[in-house]
């Protein structure tokens, strides 16, 4: 549009239609401006300056319109002055109040003031000079009248103030506002510029301006006036460019080169050229200096200024973050004046922040307390760290509350500024410590009850599960016909379960309350499993099981856990697989499933029970391991049990930080498996033997079964033999002569008693019948105790075991069986021995006719009891009597020499523990009466309570008859003098100068014989692991005899020659025995004179004895 209108003026330049038409078309653009601004002025934060332009816009619109009507009235003929020009001039009044009335930077600097005064100064400067060449100076020099030359003058000046504030107040605006001061900044610029020009024109004669190309200055003037108010301001705007930043700041120099332009120019061909062009180049060197100057300048204020933003921002998120804290944060000074207060601490203390600013922080200190202000600032100033404390703050209302303090240094110039505190109310946090500590307790006290209840109920059910398993037992033993012995079986094996529950529930309340404390020491786990097997022997023979059990070559020798609780998870297994076993077999394995197996390594173990029994549903796998849970209640009906034991079992492999786990598949069988980490032990100091003879030896095994087979093949390979397997005697006898027709005969051969066809005796046979297989040695592995040591022996079988097979055991039988210096000494531990002789002997072992073991003292309340004690220790051999408390034990024992006492703990009167310390209080050291304790308790702490009283051993009820005989066999002495394993033997009476015969030299045979009818099944007996042990002991027991007489130490030669006293009694050094206790004479009577001689003879018969232990383990059994 505007270029149309350029074009219409242009052609029809200076006529009175295009006069008129551009009067009016000014008119109409002021006002458009005036409406425009007056709208804006309603509303935002520049209302004011909106307005007061739009007062500007009109006051100049009503000088167009005199304008117009003079134009009009006179015939385009326009005075000048007139009053138009004063309402042209007065607009810039308002126009200049509305530019001061805009919202300015908040950039307050005195260095920013200055700054835009000296802008304001060099572009008013240069305009001025401009306005001098153009309008100012030719108006001054104008011969007109006063009024006339001073209208004229007043257009440039105002102008010229105009110009400057608009460019120097556009330099400051904010990018967002920009471009709306742009546009009526540039209108303004245009306006003024056109009144110049117009008033140059007007000096220089040339009328009808407003209707030439000049009129465009105004109407596009007031149009981009117009336009501004209608522009959007940016809210949020994005930082300006650097181009822009420069433009900005290079806008004054752009009226001073105008300047310089319009004043130089009329004058440059008066100039001498060299002059000339020193100027124009000095004057472009400026000029790049001076733009230069201000890019580095703007890219410094730039990086400032959003470093400032950024740093601001932070500030205000900080602030923020403080101003929205719940909790309370202050600051004060080194002095404690506070300084700063957020709203969370006005919240906390309840002081408004102009309560508290300027106080002392000791207000929040409880009165009479201190939160030990001063400590803190003194460790504030020595560490620079931030302290963290609680104590109780006071709030306005003086109620005290508990806080949890932060405290940190303000540093300032490397010193303390200043104190930064964040204080949290704690209160919620205290009472819910309070409530948990409640909690514990009350837990604690609930565990309490619990265990006492547990106690309590395991007491009162054992007490008459005592009597009826007792008397059921004692029943049993007489004369019944077949129903009354089915009945009496069926109530002993009711009382067993209801026992075996029991236990099952104490032992997993014990579990569940976490009171189980595993016992880590060193132990063999081929000694383990082999006890584990031992016990499940007889079962599985009942049943006709095949029972298998063997640890891997590579599993470790020693290991360190708790082998009483990895028996019971194993022996627990097992037992199921045997009771849900109808055929076939179970195998029992032990393997390492680490590499590094060396000592102090640990080792992943692996356990493994596998049967061929009725195997398990998939869908019952999952709740198998839950407590009271079974594969299906018809397995309840059928096979009984509690469903606690795979519980248990769990928890107990949990506890060992391990895992269980089984497969299995529906009448094919199952496979119970768990792995525990276990370390390696270092070896013991009694490692087995080494045999270099087995190395290399042929051994021909013979089993029909398979598993059995591999297990052997896998030991013998462990050993350095080199096994060949066969499944049956036809195919053995086959092997057997091809080997010696190739001139590679079998050394020896480990032979299956229990095979078809041919059985293990035939095969035997039929090997020693055979002269080119005559020499092989033999080895014949029994399951079953029908069949003699003679039958076997006349087979041609030196040496036979029970299975299931212990690894040492077969290993020292091979050892003695090939040794070519005849030399057959066990190195099967002496506890594994023990054990093993102790489950071997018969259930009872009555004494003789006429033949009474001990007499007994039995204290128990509970007639019951009484009766079944009584009839239990009478079965066994023994004499008793019976009290019914604590008191009358101690009047009894007073008055009466017995052998041992079996006390009850819990009675009337006085109880049992009571008792204990009264009978040992009385008793000197060389005399200690034997108690035992019998209680109906079954917990941890219960074997050790007794024993802290003064008990020496202990029964828990129901007792068993078996483990009652065992207990007794170990404190009381038997007539003549029998061995207990682990224990030293008393002997009876002293061996005195009136005595007519003299002990026998060396060994009693009556004794040996003894120790070969205890123990194993072999011919041998307990007498090599007794030789053995006896072995051991004496250098010792020699050295402290020594020791103790070079010392001239009574007490200690008495002690010493009593422990090798009784070592020589449990060995059948008969003679050894009377010259120990001919050193125990010496030691308590202080006397030393014989000792060296008495221990010269000693050490000479020492010597006797270990050559006939010789002679008999060489006699073949």
């Amino acid at each position: 549009m505007l270029a149309a209108l350029a074009l219409y003026f242009v052609w029809n330049n200076g006529t009175a239609a295009a006069r008129v038409t551009g009067d009016f078309l000014i008119l109409a653009a002021a006002v458009v401006a005036g409406i425009s601004c007056s709208r804006a002025g309603r509303r935002g934060e520049n209302a004011r300056a909106w307005s007061l332009l739009a007062v500007a816009a009109f006051t100049w619109a009503a000088g167009q319109a005199l304008w117009t009507y003079f134009g009009l009235a006179n015939n385009n003929t326009y005075p000048f002055p007139s009053v138009a020009d004063v309402l042209f001039l007065a607009y810039s009044i308002p126009a200049a109040a509305a530019l001061f009335s805009f919202k300015r930077p908040a950039d307050t600097a005195q260095v920013g003031w200055v700054r835009s005064a000296l802008d304001a100064s060099v572009i008013a400067g240069s305009v001025l000079a401009i306005s001098w060449y153009t309008a100012l100076g030719p108006a001054l020099s104008s011969e007109g009248d006063v009024l006339t030359v001073l209208v004229s003058v007043a257009y440039p000046v105002v102008d010229v103030v105009i110009t400057s504030l608009v460019l120097v107040l556009a330099m400051r605006r904010q990018p967002g506002e920009r471009l709306p001061w742009l546009c009526f900044g540039s209108g303004l610029l245009a306006l003024t510029i056109t009144d110049s020009t117009y008033v140059r024109l007007t000096f220089d004669g040339v009328t009808g301006v407003t209707g030439s190309p000049l009129a465009l200055g105004w109407i596009g003037a007031f149009l981009l006036i117009a336009l501004a108010p209608l522009l959007p301001y940016a809210e949020n705007p994005q930082p300006e460019r650097k181009a822009f930043a420069l433009a900005l700041e290079l806008l004054p120099y752009a009226p001073i080169l105008a300047a310089l332009v319009v004043v130089a120019g009329p004058h440059v061909q008066e100039m001498n050229t060299f002059l000339l062009v020193v100027a124009r180049i000095t004057v472009v060197l400026i000029l790049v200096r001076q733009v230069l100057i201000v890019v580095q300048n703007i890219t410094l204020a730039t990086g400032l200024e959003e470093e400032v933003a950024v740093r601001t921002a932070e500030l205000e998120g900080l602030g923020a973050i403080v101003n929205s804290s719940t909790d309370a944060i202050f600051s004060t000074t080194p002095e404690g004046i506070i300084t700063s207060w957020n709203p969370g601490a006005q919240l906390q203390y309840g002081y408004l922040a102009e309560e508290a600013l300027g106080r002392d922080g000791r207000i929040l200190v409880a009165p009479g307390g201190s939160d030990g202000t001063e400590e803190i600032f003194e460790r504030l100033r020595e560490s620079g760290a931030a302290v963290n404390f609680e104590t109780e703050h006071v709030r306005k209302d003086g109620t005290l509350i508990p806080v949890s303090l932060t405290v940190s240094p303000i540093n300032k110039d490397g010193n303390l500024g200043g104190i930064a505190v964040i204080a949290r109310d704690i209160t919620l946090r205290r009472a819910a410590e309070d409530e948990l500590k409640a909690a514990r307790a009350a837990a604690l006290e609930a565990s309490r009850l619990k265990s006492e209840f547990l106690a309590t109920m395991s007491h009162e059910i054992r007490t008459p599960m005592n009597g009826v398993v007792g008397l059921t037992a004692l029943l049993l033993e007489t004369p019944l016909d077949d129903t009354q012995k089915q009945y009496a079986q069926g109530v002993k094996g009711a009382g067993d379960a209801l026992l075996a529950l029991i236990n099952d529930i104490l032992d997993f309340s014990k579990l569940e309350a976490g009171k189980v404390d595993l016992d880590l020491r060193p132990f063999d786990p081929r000694v383990l499993v082999e006890e584990v097997a031992g016990l499940l022997a007889e079962p599985a023979q009942t049943k006709g099981l095949e029972l298998i059990a063997y640890c891997e070559p590579d599993l470790p020798g020693r290991l360190i856990g708790d082998s009483g609780r990895i028996r019971q998870v194993l022996l627990n297994l097992a037992s199921n697989a045997v009771k849900f076993t109808a055929a076939g077999e179970v195998a029992i394995r032990i393997k390492a499933e680490t590499r590094d197996t060396g000592p102090g390594s640990a080792a992943m173990v692996y356990f493994e029970v596998r049967d061929t029994g009725i195997g398990i549903e998939p869908a019952q796998h999952a709740r198998l391991f839950e407590s009271f849970s079974q594969a299906d209640a018809s397995t309840t009906r059928r096979y009984g049990g509690t469903g606690l034991g795979l519980a248990i079992c769990s928890r107990l492999t949990e506890a060992m930080n391990g895992e269980i786990g089984m497969r299995s598949t529906p009448g094919q069988g199952s496979t119970f498996w768990f792995r525990i980490p276990l370390p390696v032990a270092p070896p013991s100091t009694n490692p087995l033997p080494t045999a270099e003879i087995l190395t290399g030896l042929r051994v021909l095994v013979v089993d029909d079964n398979a598993t059995n087979r591999l297990v052997l093949e896998s030991q013998l390979r462990g050993w350095r033999l080199q096994p060949d397997a066969a499944p049956d005697a036809r195919t053995a006898l086959a092997r057997a002569r091809e080997a010696a027709e190739r001139g590679e005969p079998f050394d020896l051969a480990v032979l299956d008693l229990c095979m078809p066809e041919t059985n293990g005796l035939d095969l035997a046979r039929s090997i020693k019948a055979n002269p080119t297989l005559a020499t092989m040695e033999l080895i014949m592995l029994t399951s079953t105790m029908q069949i003699s040591g003679a039958t076997i022996a006349e087979a041609g079988v030196r040496e036979w075991l029970m299975k299931p097979v212990r690894s040492s055991e077969f290993y020292n039988r091979l050892i003695r069986l090939m040794s070519t210096s005849e030399q057959r000494t066990p190195a099967e531990r002496l506890t594994a021995m023990t054990s093993a002789a102790l489950r071997e002997r018969p259930a009872t072992r009555p004494a003789s006719p006429g033949h009474i073991l001990g007499r007994l003292l039995i204290v128990e309340d509970n007639e019951v009891n009484q009766l079944v004690a009584r009839a239990t220790v009478t079965m066994l051999g023994y004499a008793a009597d019976v009290v019914a408390n604590g008191v009358e034990a101690v009047a009894r024992t007073e008055n009466t020499r017995y052998d041992a006492v079996l006390m009850d703990c819990h009675m009337p009167v006085m109880d049992g523990f009571e008792a204990t310390r009264i009978i040992r209080s009385r008793e000197n050291t060389s005399s200690r009466l034997p108690i035992i304790a019998m209680t109906a308790g079954a917990l941890d702490g219960d074997r050790e309570r007794c024993l802290a009283a003064g008990m020496d051993d202990y029964l828990s009820k129901p007792v068993d008859a078996t483990d009652l005989e065992t207990v007794l066999a170990r404190w009381v002495p038997d007539q003549p003098t029998r061995f207990v394993p682990g224990e030293p033997l008393a002997v009876t009476g002293r061996r005195t100068a009136s005595d007519q015969t003299s002990p026998r030299a060396g060994l009693d045979q009556g004794r040996l014989a003894i120790l070969r009818d205890l123990g194993p099944v072999d011919g041998l007996g307990l007498l090599p692991a007794a030789a053995e042990a006896f072995r051991k002991d004496v250098p010792h027991r020699l050295a402290a005899l020594d020791r103790a007489i070079n010392d001239n130490n009574g007490p200690a030669v008495t002690r010493a020659a009593h422990a090798l006293r009784g070592a020589a009694a449990n060995i059948g050094a008969t003679a050894a025995a009377a010259l120990c206790g001919d050193l125990e004479t010496l030691g308590s009577a202080g006397q030393y004179d014989d000792a060296a001689e008495l221990v010269r003879r000693l050490e000479t018969e020492l010597e006797q004895v270990d050559i006939e232990l010789d002679r008999a383990l060489d006699v073949a059994p």
